[in-house]
């Protein structure tokens, strides 16, 4: 071989490592992108999540004012659609009840009746069971929480007592 032909592979050999490398900088910057997405995703919904809880907590501390029995006592079917206060009239199934706007977010009570077996109360103590079910919306991500408080009925015994909590959505 020639030293001039030497010189071409060379170079050939130099711009096919540079555009192996180009790539690998492409791959990284795309991964780390994707990286940034994914943790701004997960801020805006541990944000939603808080919100939530906080509009969960404002409905635990009206529950007692709810003491109507409720006509629809089923989980609300249309939880994860909730966005506005009053009664839901949106696409899909309705419990009929009213959503009340707390901090951003929504909140329903129902009062699911006495009970002397509540979980996490003293044994045969009457309580009044209120489920409250909270909805907050933070752009694309949202967060629906319920739980269950235990009212005692007689007013002697301490204020009422978080017997359940779940996260739905």
């Amino acid at each position: 071989m020639s030293v001039s032909g030497q010189r071409g592979l060379v170079l050939l050999l130099s711009l096919v490592l540079m555009l192996l490398l180009g790539m690998l900088g492409v791959s990284v910057m795309a991964s780390a992108l994707q990286q940034e997405r994914m943790a701004g995703n997960l801020k805006v919904l541990m944000q939603s999540f808080e919100q939530a809880q906080q509009v969960l907590q404002k409905g635990e501390a009206t529950a007692p004012a709810h003491s109507l029995p409720c006509s629809f006592c089923l989980p609300p079917p249309e939880a994860g659609h909730v966005a506005a206060a009053g009664v839901y009239s949106g696409a899909g199934a309705s419990s009929g009840l009213v959503w009340h706007a707390a901090d951003g977010g929504f909140y329903l009570v129902q009062s699911l009746g006495q009970s002397t077996k509540a979980r996490l109360m003293p044994p045969e103590l009457p309580v009044n069971l209120y489920r409250i079910t909270a909805v907050y919306r933070n752009g694309p991500a949202r967060s629906v929480l319920e739980s269950v408080i235990a009212q005692p009925v007689d007013a002697g015994y301490p204020q009422w007592r978080r017997i359940l909590w779940r996260q739905v959505y």
